[in-house]
């Protein structure tokens, strides 16, 4: 390393220890990958679309796509008009304290740490099965327990979260152009070859629109989008925060809505639209690798099949990113211990919530396994929990910003950003009531253990609000202190 670099980064350091705060200098196209990363591109198209094909408005679901996209979009509106005005970190934690109060602002932190722990955890099991499945059908080495490949997971994202978010904002825009070449590689193939039966349009008919169940395609068409939000927890981290993180919000929203609809599209017209529904019914779990096989290559195939694991592990590595900074938030405010609130002197980064994280993820995992939870279960249950935790999140927030908007007059124009949130409020809220009707469909739980989850998931968020009024009778300087302010 160079002496002005050197220099550079003590430099750095001293600024960021003194603030207690987190710097890094991520810019446009790296904060983009490393949130478009957290969604797990490969991981939707070979896992979700599918699924989101039989079980919602089956060829119409582009046009579902696209809907949820445009909600996602007045949301993102709201909520980065606020964003800018704070000039805050703390993510979701701090927005919704600062629209709704301490008591609801330490109930949603609660939430959001709670709900992107489960993703990393759901993005632990993914992996592990995924590289099991790497290392025995591709590479024809030893089959191994999904837990042993989980662990190694941990560890590597575990050293990797102890440096400056840079270095994980490299490692992860790697990973996505592979995985954004393979499903473009993908679409161009099924074009240039005519699909099935020729390139049909009848995903955006009405007839096929609103065919099937559109509120169980809607309520799928919104998990898509989880992490868009994630741009303003980095805000600290990113080369001019004012300009980089709306660019790469709504970059985000578009390239995630415009992805997903184009390969749905192309993996209908792969099967062809009479089809396509009688192929997810009879194979949905290989629907989409049989597609890949045929339209682009056995190369293409065995790509998929390791780019299952490398997009999870993207997954697990985003997730672990954004659930650290939580921590670490809910630290320097003195939720948690302050020490967690402390970044490291030289790579500027939350190194004590990260390594906290992995230990509570190592503890929680070795749980699973002792209980003997299947892994197809496992990861399919989390996955589902995540996304219930995660429409609570975006009600919250969508209110949050209408209210903060129309309250704040001092700068004014926030009018129009005030109602687009409002809109997408009442949208989600219809969206909540769905997740809670069709929870079994999210997570494969019935009976007792859906109501367990659902307690769960719900007895977190009030929880934290509990513990805000706690605070506020016994600790007034804690108190005071949450939601970053």
């Amino acid at each position: 390393m160079s002496a002005a670099s050197e220099a550079a980064d003590a430099e750095v350091a001293s600024s960021s220890v003194s603030t207690a705060g987190l710097r890094g200098n991520m810019g446009v196209l790296e904060l983009i990958f490393t949130v478009v990363a957290y969604n797990g591109p490969v991981v939707v198209f070979l896992g979700f679309i599918p699924v989101a094909v039989l079980l919602g408005n089956g060829v119409g679901t582009p046009v579902t796509f696209l809907v949820c996209g445009v909600i996602v979009a007045m949301l993102a509106v709201g909520l980065l008009t606020m964003s800018a005005r704070l000039k805050r970190p703390g993510g979701f934690y701090a927005l919704i304290t600062a629209g709704l109060g301490r008591v609801a602002g330490l109930g949603s932190g609660f939430a959001a740490l709670t709900c992107y722990f489960v993703a990393l955890l759901s993005a632990y099991a993914l992996g592990g099965i995924a590289l099991n499945t790497t290392v025995v059908d591709v590479f024809h080495g030893p089959d191994a327990p999904w837990w042993v490949w989980a662990g190694l997971m941990l560890v590597v994202t575990t050293v990797l979260g102890h440096f400056n978010i840079n270095v994980s904002g490299r490692i992860l825009t790697v990973f996505l152009v592979f995985e954004l070449v393979l499903m473009i590689a993908y679409d161009i193939s099924v074009l240039a070859k005519g699909g099935a039966h020729g390139i049909g349009f009848d995903s955006f008919t009405p007839d096929q629109i609103f065919s099937g169940s559109i509120s169980v395609a809607f309520l799928f068409g919104m998990g898509l989008f989880g992490g868009f939000e994630a741009t303003v927890i980095f805000r600290d981290e990113v080369r001019k925060p004012e300009r980089t993180i709306p660019v790469a919000t709504y970059g985000v929203v578009a390239l995630l809505a415009g992805l997903y609809a184009v390969t749905a599209w192309c993996f209908i017209n792969s099967y062809g639209a009479a089809a396509v529904m009688g192929a997810v019914d009879k194979n949905l779990v290989g629907a989409s690798t049989s597609s890949i096989k045929e339209y682009t290559g056995q190369f293409a195939y065995d790509a998929a099949t390791v780019m299952l694991f490398t997009s999870s592990f993207a997954l697990a590595l985003a997730a672990h990113n954004i659930t650290a900074r939580y921590v670490f938030n809910l630290g320097a405010d003195g939720i948690f211990s302050r020490s967690f609130g402390q970044p490291h002197e030289r790579h500027v980064s939350p190194h004590r919530a990260s390594l906290a994280l992995s230990v509570t993820a190592l503890l929680v995992l070795g749980i699973f396994v002792a209980a003997d939870v299947p892994e197809g279960d496992l990861y399919a249950r989390l996955a589902g929990l995540y996304s219930y935790a995660f429409v609570i999140l975006l009600v919250l927030v969508a209110l949050a910003t209408g209210v903060y908007l129309l309250r704040d007059r001092v700068h004014g124009k926030a009018v129009g950003p005030a109602v687009a949130s409002l809109v997408a409020f009442v949208v989600l809220c219809v969206t909540l009531v769905l997740a809670t009707v069709n929870f079994d469909l999210l997570t494969g739980a019935t009976g007792t253990l859906k109501n367990v989850l659902i307690i769960l998931i719900w007895g977190v968020t009030l929880g934290g609000g509990a513990f805000a009024l706690y605070l506020k009778r016994n600790r007034a300087e804690v108190y005071n202190s949450i939601g970053r302010q």
